[in-house]
């Protein structure tokens, strides 16, 4: 078991006002057996008319809400503390759609013939660790090269990526290899930006994978939201009526707590 202080914080500036800006938000951590949330504070600014709590289709926490004046920035923090134990995962039976090619991670020629150069291995875990070590090995991490948008094979072609690469195509790979997969944002520990891996099924639960670090996931990692690819859990999506330009600045904070 393992106590996690999180702080997570984005801020976006606009060139020009921005208005009629709505807004959904995937920043709260999920609370699970294996998660519980002891504590937690959301703060946006400017505060929204309607702001309101919900879940998403996958079960994700979210926050909606709408800004009708004219603003020059959009920020939102999301801080607390979350106790973290493995031993108490439970799983239900997998979405479909997780074993399933999803808009991001669609089967191709050279992720067959990339595919085709892993050992195969009957046990579920074991195939998908070997193909987290070959994704590490093929890839190199390189920010700015890649977008939202990029799909697991031309990310796999272009062999440079960020973290939402490594993932769909270990994602991409392991749907391949008929085992159910998922995406996941969320926070691991240290200083810096949001993260994205991914959770294969294995024996009746989720076990967590992190291609991009060549790791399992421990109880270091704190998890927002889960989907088919990052298509389906952004962290912050909206639209607003604007003619500027936009910046974003992100800066994430896991502490471990000492016992």
């Amino acid at each position: 078991m393992q106590e996690l202080d999180f702080f997570y914080t984005t801020v976006n500036s606009y060139s020009s006002p921005a208005v009629e800006h709505d807004f959904l938000l995937r920043c709260i951590p999920q609370d699970l057996p294996e998660q519980r949330i002891r504590n937690f504070e959301l703060r946006v600014d400017p505060s929204p008319v309607g702001g309101n709590y919900g879940t998403d289709s996958f079960g994700n926490r979210t926050y909606t809400g709408r800004i009708t004046w004219p603003h020059d920035s959009f920020s939102y923090t999301v801080q607390g503390r979350a106790v973290r134990d493995d031993s108490l995962i439970e799983g239900s039976e997998p979405l479909p759609c997780f074993s399933y090619p999803s808009e991001l991670t669609r089967p191709s020629a050279s992720l067959v013939s990339f595919l085709d150069t892993i050992d195969k291995d009957d046990d579920a875990l074991v195939q998908a660790q070997l193909i987290r070590e070959a994704v590490y090995a093929r890839m190199e991490y390189v920010s700015g090269v890649t977008s939202v948008k990029t799909t697991a094979s031309e990310a796999l072609e272009g062999a440079k990526g960020v973290c939402q690469d490594y993932t769909h195509i270990f994602l991409a790979l392991c749907r391949l290899r008929k085992i159910p997969a998922r995406y996941v944002s969320g926070l691991p520990e240290g200083e810096g930006a949001s993260h994205a891996w991914a959770e294969v099924w294995y024996k009746g639960r989720w076990i967590g994978i992190d291609p991009t670090r060549n790791m399992m996931v421990n109880e270091s990692y704190l998890k927002f939201c889960t989907g088919r690819d990052f298509r389906d859990c952004p962290i912050e999506q909206g639209i607003f009526r604007g003619s500027g330009g936009q910046e974003q600045s992100v800066f994430t904070k896991v502490t471990l707590v000492e016992g």
